[in-house]
């Protein structure tokens, strides 16, 4: 069964969304990465080394389904540029780009923790849940239109979730949640 809870990002990613901005979007992220290893991310600030910005999300979704909430969703988090405000993000454990070679200690290759363009349904029906509950809380269509990848965001520079991201039956999850919080 997945687990859920609550992991504050680091204070330094996260601000107050400005009054009268509604939140009419999600954004599907890839971490490229693990999750243990994003959630550590989310939760150093912008003195951490190698960190230019201070970066976190509203959720992070595990492969096995855990989610794990960072950020409130009445607040705003740096996720998707000039898109932060009026969205909510949900970063997926999942990479697009190949592992880059690493060592176990005796030398010999490490296998990468899992395959890239790889999206368990497990990952997706939770987040798929969670996109459901947003669509329902902020009231907008459980579409590709208010739906997005961090690709889709105008003036991007990422390409996640990446071309092999399952949009049809993601979305169709979506909208199967969705059905089941306002059916009568």
């Amino acid at each position: 069964m997945p687990r859920t809870f609550f992991a504050s990002a680091h204070p330094d990613c996260i601000q107050t969304r400005k009054a009268g901005v509604k939140v009419d979007r999600i954004i599907i992220h890839t971490m490229e990465g693990t999750f243990t290893g994003s959630l550590s991310w989310f939760q150093a600030g912008k003195d951490t080394p190698g960190r230019e910005v201070p970066t976190a999300a509203h959720y992070l979704v595990s492969r096995e389904g855990d989610i794990c909430q960072m950020v409130a969703d009445e607040r705003k988090c740096f996720h998707a540029g000039n898109f932060n405000s009026r969205s909510i993000g949900i970063e997926h454990e999942a990479r697009i780009d190949p592992w880059p070679p690493r060592r176990n200690k005796d030398g010999s290759l490490k296998p990468p923790p899992f395959p890239t363009n790889d999206f368990p349904l497990a990952m997706l029906d939770s987040s798929a849940k969670i996109t459901a509950i947003m669509c329902k809380k902020f009231d907008f269509p459980p579409d590709r239109e208010h739906i997005i990848g961090h690709a889709e965001v105008p003036g991007a520079s990422h390409r996640d979730p990446g071309l092999m991201f399952p949009w049809d039956s993601f979305v169709a999850l979506v909208a199967s949640h969705h059905e089941a919080l306002v059916a009568p």
